[in-house]
């Protein structure tokens, strides 16, 4: 999230009018509820589904490429 902050930072202020200084005192919970809360145009959904992840266990491997393990 941190590599996409611009994004998120933008993309609250558009949907949901917050600021930099609302941003920076907003609970944990306040925050999540409004990430969670984007619409399809904002950036930030788009921009972490892009990036990629480290998946070392064998289940979520699998689970992600589709190929079963063995």
């Amino acid at each position: 999230m941190i590599r996409e902050w611009r994004a998120v930072e933008g993309d609250l202020s558009r949907e949901h009018h917050i600021t930099p200084d609302q941003l920076a005192r907003m609970s944990t919970r306040r925050f999540l509820t409004l990430i969670s809360d984007l619409s399809d145009q904002a950036r930030f959904p788009r921009a972490w589904q892009a990036t990629p992840r480290r998946v070392d266990d064998p289940a979520e491997i699998a689970r992600i490429t589709g190929i079963p393990t063995e």
